[in-house]
């Protein structure tokens, strides 16, 4: 019997991003449930939803592009700001 890769290669991915979500710290975890949901948005965004200073999303970001569970989706204007800004989504 000839398994179908294609439901392979998606479980063991399906594996491993849940590995590497499991090891994240809380705030991490937070901010990338948040992006999930809302996704995409700016950091701004997602400080105003989780009603937290920018300064406690900004590095959770960054740390989440790191580990290659978020990237760019594009740059405009910030619903928030007004401003041109990144919007981010899960990877």
């Amino acid at each position: 019997m000839i398994q179908n890769s294609t439901s392979n290669v998606q479980q063991t991915s399906l594996e491993a991003f849940e590995e590497v979500r499991q090891n994240l710290g809380e705030r991490q975890r937070q901010v990338f449930e948040i992006l999930k949901e809302i996704q995409p948005a700016t950091n701004t965004m997602i400080a105003h939803y989780l009603r937290l200073p920018i300064n406690c999303i900004t590095p959770r970001i960054f740390e989440l592009r790191q580990k290659n569970l978020v990237e760019m989706s594009h740059i405009d204007k910030c619903p928030i700001t007004g401003r041109k800004a990144i919007f981010w989504k899960v990877v």
